[in-house]
């Protein structure tokens, strides 16, 4: 029967019972469950069956108890009025119809069954719980059903009805998933996709009615059952649901309504506390409804209240006049306000609330908006700016507002934020105003790529302060200086004493140059020192950083990223991350790397063909070349449809030096070559000769080895030697030693120089690059003959590869000593902890009901890929879809 699927056991316990009774046995059977469980199909079943095997069934319905006594009773014996004389007492009464019965059952085995048996009149439960408690000897088979949570009209009968010996009882749950998919696929003719059925039986909640109800919604409205439509389920309020849900809570009690309708606006962060507030009544009557309604199946209480079936929730909401709502959400966002609380949730609120001409709300909107856009809820902060800036502002208001919302949105909408900061800029007066509206739009305008148009825009606001204040005036030429060095334009440092920006400005320059290590880092932490820096933006914060990580100094760039990150705003939040990346893949920590990148990629990657988008790509594709993800770093490149030749601007060298890198990897020896030597030439233009900012040359080098041209090859890896002297920094010097080495014809030689590179590389804290060292050390060693020392170095460089999360290089020192005689132990190769991070990142957003083709967008990769990680996590985990991949979380 189509209403019973996903109830087969509870079927073959009640047929067995049935057969019991058709055979004289007597016997009480109680089946219970949440309302809309499906507790009477199961006693039409009761009744059908017994049918079916030729006994009398006799059938009755709890209803309102405006019934006189016994009106339960003889509607289920078909009598007018109880079978005893006038003024008979109640055990007189029971007596009566116990023998009444007796007499049917004279006849053959008897059915009674009682549908709601917790609505039925007092008088008719007691004389069910009488009978129940005389059936031994009788062919009688009493079948009930009861609600879990609902009140009885006598607990007492209720409670001998229960405790009935040798009754049997049937529990009915909510459905599982592969039930609701089975119920879809019988009712709409296909099988429903997976996420479609997960999504049904979330908004459901296994609920047999709803389920039902919410099938013939989706027929009536011609929506199908695959991913795409379960995009359209949430908004979905059945009115057959809606009816059910304001009876059920029309039948409970007199603020049940009211309660449950306050629980639909507040949709899942119900605190007892905020309910009770907003209610408006007595707070032990809002505490005894809650508690009914959590009885009834209806509500799940815990630190918040929510709906058990979110359906209910949503057929709540929607029956609601848009005036209510917005009242109650009105007085939410007051509530939490008054609380200084939750600022997304009191923006929701807000939102939530419509259009309003109330000065108070428009000051509260513009207050939530300022802290959402500290805490990076960007979107959610814009949309509060924009609601209020519809409202009637004065002119300051209008114009604090409007270079707000540009400052918000300079972090996820380019373009936007130019647009509102020039509106800003009409209207504003002071020095103060000209000096952030100048910064942060000539910062937009950079990360659009056009930087003559961003040191154009810094120039007419510099004109605009005068002499009004020579503090801000200065701070802006100090960007217009860091621009400048980014464009490869040559500018001196501008008059007057240098403030942050020119400090780290010229430090760059100095570290660009490879020339004097002790002079650029001694000004980049002048810069840092600054006590406005973070204030004057993260392009600044960013700049002053680089030097001091191109010479070795981690733990203080990893002091002021953390600085920064504590008390930036959002918007600067993809830069800040993207110089984590750089300092992790330098430090050696691969994992933290490529999360980082991951971070900056995901931030700004909004579709914006923004050199910032490329160079947060190119930090990602370096962190996957040291995983030996070739294929998923090369799908990037795809995805971001760039042309072969890059536009000459700073951030598109790193991408074409990545590119390459990859190219090489990848095998094409000559394209990666060819672009390696691109970037050299393109980042003389900027006066960069130090290989602590690109090692160009040495990974050319290696390229233009493979294709036989030894001497240019082994020219380029002098040069960047020399150049790493210079700048003394234990990284670059010790990876061009490395490099060098590795080109060298001599052995001996070859091992000598790999044994100053590890010596160097030991007092400095790139550990992956010592690691790089000690495998090929290993190796040449081998070559050598000292077998021995090899397979020591060897192991400890697969030790260091493995510390660092490199698997690239972990894969290389593993072959390695296979190859010279040793057995090592290779990391796992099964289990969650065998999963790669993108491996593991795929594995995470399928768990959570992700299709490949999502993944996919929030990963920045083809849907290819997204398969390939997937096929790769089937097999470490030795599991073959996807259902068996959440189960085996």
């Amino acid at each position: 029967m189509r209403p019973l699927l996903g109830r087969e056991s509870e079927i073959r316990l009640l047929d067995g019972v049935i057969g019991e009774a058709g055979r004289g046995r007597s016997a009480v059977v109680i089946i219970e469950g949440a309302a809309g469980s499906g507790k009477t199909a199961m006693l039409n079943h009761v009744v059908s069956a017994a049918r079916r095997d030729g006994l009398r069934v006799l059938f009755a319905s709890g209803g309102p108890r405006t019934q006189p006594g016994f009106g339960a009773v003889c509607e289920l014996l078909g009598l007018r009025q109880p079978p005893a004389a006038p003024g008979s007492g109640r055990d007189d009464v029971f007596a009566e119809l116990y023998e009444h019965v007796r007499e049917i059952t004279r006849e053959g085995p008897l059915v009674l069954v009682v549908d709601d048996v917790h609505r039925v009149d007092e008088l008719s439960l007691g004389w069910l719980a009488h009978l129940a408690r005389r059936l031994s000897g009788l062919p009688l088979l009493l079948a009930v059903s009861v609600s879990v949570g609902e009140r009885p009209a006598s607990r007492q009968a209720y409670d001998e009805l229960r405790s009935t010996l040798n009754h049997t009882e049937v529990h009915l749950g909510p459905l599982g998933q592969e039930e609701v998919a089975a119920l879809l696929e019988l009712y709409r003719g296909s099988p429903p996709s997976p996420q479609f059925a997960t999504l049904c039986r979330r908004l459901t909640g296994g609920s047999p009615r709803f389920v039902h109800d919410l099938i013939r919604q989706l027929t009536l409205e011609g929506i199908g059952s695959d991913d795409e439509a379960a995009g359209l389920l949430p908004g979905l309020a059945p009115p057959r649901i809606a009816r059910y849900v304001a009876d059920r809570l029309a039948r409970h009690s007199a603020h049940s309504l009211t309660v449950a309708k306050v629980l639909a606006v507040l949709d899942g962060d119900a605190r007892p506390t905020l309910l009770r507030e907003l209610c408006g009544i007595q707070d032990t009557e809002v505490a005894d409804t809650v508690q009914g309604l959590t009885e009834l199946g209806l509500l799940r209480a815990g630190g918040t209240i929510s709906f058990v079936h979110p359906i209910a929730r949503t057929v709540l909401y929607r029956c609601m006049r848009a005036e209510e709502r917005g009242r109650h959400h009105l007085a939410a966002a007051k509530l939490l306000a008054a609380r200084d609380a939750d600022s997304p949730l009191m923006g929701r609120h807000l939102l939530a609330a419509g259009p309003t001409a109330s000065p108070e709300i428009t000051d509260l909107l513009c207050d939530v908006a300022v802290r959402l856009t500290s805490m990076g809820y960007l979107e959610q902060a814009t949309a509060c700016m924009q609601r209020a800036i519809q409202s009637s502002l004065s002119p300051a208001q209008r114009l604090k507002l409007t270079l707000q919302l540009g400052v918000a949105l300079s972090g996820h909408d380019h373009r936007a934020s130019i647009r509102h900061l020039r509106n800003a800029s009409t209207g504003a007066r002071t020095a103060a105003e000209h000096a952030l509206i100048g910064q942060h739009l000539a910062l937009a305008t950079a990360a659009l790529g056009d930087l003559d148009a961003a040191i154009a825009v810094l120039n007419d606001h510099i004109a605009l302060i005068g002499g009004e204040d020579d503090a801000l005036a200065g701070r802006l030429r100090g960007h217009r200086l860091i621009l400048g060095t980014l464009n490869a334009t040559e500018q001196g440092p501008p008059p007057g004493g240098p403030d942050g920006g020119t400090r780290a400005a010229l430090a760059v320059r100095l570290a660009w140059s490879g020339r004097d290590l002790r002079g650029a880092r001694a000004g980049a932490e002048a810069a840092l020192a600054e006590d406005r820096l973070v204030e004057a933006g993260s392009l600044v914060t960013s700049f002053a950083l680089l030097p001091i990580l191109y010479a070795d100094g981690f733990d203080v760039v990893e002091q002021h990223l953390l600085d920064a990150e504590q008390r930036a705003p959002a918007v600067q939040m993809p830069e800040l991350a993207a110089m984590r990346s750089h300092l992790a893949l330098r430090k050696g920590d691969v994992a933290q790397a490529e999360a980082a990148a991951r971070t900056a990629v995901a931030a700004v990657a909004d579709g914006l063909p923004v050199p910032m988008v490329f160079h947060h790509l190119a930090v990602l594709i370096d962190a996957l070349l040291e995983r030996g993800e070739h294929e998923e770093a090369d799908d990037l490149l795809r995805q971001a449809g760039l042309p072969n030749e890059l536009p000459l601007t700073w951030r598109h060298n790193h991408l074409l030096d990545s590119r390459g890198r990859l190219r090489i990897a990848c095998g094409h020896l000559r394209a990666g070559a060819e672009d390696l030597l691109a970037c050299g030439e393109r980042l003389a233009a900027w006066g960069v000769t130090s290989p602590a900012v690109s090692e160009w040359r040495s990974h050319a080098a290696r390229a233009l080895a493979g294709l036989g041209e030894q001497e240019r090859a082994l020219s380029l890896v002098r040069e960047q030697h020399q150049e790493a002297v210079l700048w003394t920094a234990g990284r670059a010097l010790g990876g061009s030693l490395r490099s060098l080495a590795l080109l060298t014809r001599g052995e001996d030689e070859r091992v000598e120089l790999l044994r100053e590179a590890v010596q160097v590389l030991e007092s400095s804290p790139a550990t992956l690059e010592l690691g790089r060292a000690v495998v090929d050390l290993g190796t040449a060693l081998a070559s050598a003959g000292q077998e021995s020392e090899a397979r020591d170095m060897l192991r400890r460089g697969l030790d260091l590869a493995q510390r660092c999360g490199g698997t690239a290089l972990g894969d290389h020192a593993h072959a390695e000593l296979v190859k010279h005689g040793a057995r090592p132990r290779r990391r796992a190769q099964t289990g969650w902890d065998s999963l790669t991070p993108a491996e593991s990142r795929v594995a995470e957003l399928v768990v959570e009901g992700k299709k490949n083709r999502e993944i996919a967008q929030l990963l920045f990769v083809s849907q290819r890929t997204v398969e390939l990680h997937l096929t790769s996590v089937y097999r470490k985990l030795n599991v073959s879809n996807r259902a068996e991949l959440v189960r085996a979380e």
